[in-house]
């Protein structure tokens, strides 16, 4: 992590869950990170818990508005010099059957999973390119990016579609960079059930109980692809729960 030293970092979603212990782990390990969320004073909180010596610049925006992630990243460019790491992790889950949502949940699953992440991507390139800088991107997806489980009740709504999307959208940027000759590596993260606040939307016993990750699982694989040389490309991690307690 040493050669992260110093660079920025821009964490989305960064108020709870993953984000947010992202965003604290980047910061101990010396970045300057870059948090923003609809709830900023969540990020806030985050400097007094930093132990290394990093830090979180906490900024409201919500990244299904483009204005407000333009005007983000145009606040890093003019006081901290531009994006060296991009974490897309923001997302949303609306539990309901597709076939009885209603469209606005249709439009802020892909605003926020897919759109948001899209222009977050453009703009990270685009400053990492004018600067020719190594730099890396991570997408935060889902194990529902790459498989639907069989469940008795399916209220996955568009969720998943979205993920998959994301699935689509890191194979293209990915030939993208190549073809650009750009030294930007993406990797995209998909992890099984994490235990986070967004799995409250399943009013499920069976939910509660199938096992899950933490947290710092995801931040523990996202640290080591950071850690890896920069000639040594992770394009996709699969992190699972074990099925069945070790002791």
């Amino acid at each position: 992590m040493e050669k992260w030293n110093g660079k920025v970092a821009l964490v989305t979603g960064a108020s709870s869950g993953i984000g947010r212990d992202v965003a604290l782990a980047l910061a101990d390990a010396g970045m300057l990170v870059v948090g923003i969320a609809r709830r900023v004073e969540l990020i806030e909180m985050l400097a007094n818990k930093i132990t290394g010596s990093g830090k979180v610049f906490a900024r409201k925006c919500d990244v299904s508005h483009e204005s407000e992630l333009l005007e983000t990243f145009e606040w890093i460019r003019k006081t901290l010099g531009g994006v060296d790491v991009l974490i897309c992790n923001a997302g949303v889950f609306r539990c309901n059957f597709v076939t009885q949502s209603d469209t606005s949940d249709f439009r802020d699953t892909f605003n926020v999973n897919v759109v948001g992440t899209c222009v977050c991507i453009r703009e990270a390139v685009k400053n990492m390119k004018e600067r020719a800088v190594p730099g890396h991107i991570f997408i935060v997806n889902s194990i529902l990016g790459k498989r639907i489980p069989d469940v008795t009740v399916p209220m996955f709504g568009t969720y998943p579609a979205s993920k998959f999307a994301l699935t689509g959208l890191a194979e293209v940027v990915r030939k993208e960079l190549i073809y650009f000759k750009l030294p930007i590596r993406l990797t995209s993260i998909h992890p099984g059930m994490v235990q986070t606040d967004i799995i409250k939307v399943f009013d499920s016993a069976l939910a509660q109980r199938l096992p899950k990750l933490e947290v710092f699982d995801v931040t523990a694989n996202i640290l080591h692809c950071l850690g890896t040389p920069l000639d040594v490309h992770i394009d996709e991690m699969i992190i699972m729960p074990a099925m069945v307690p070790f002791t």
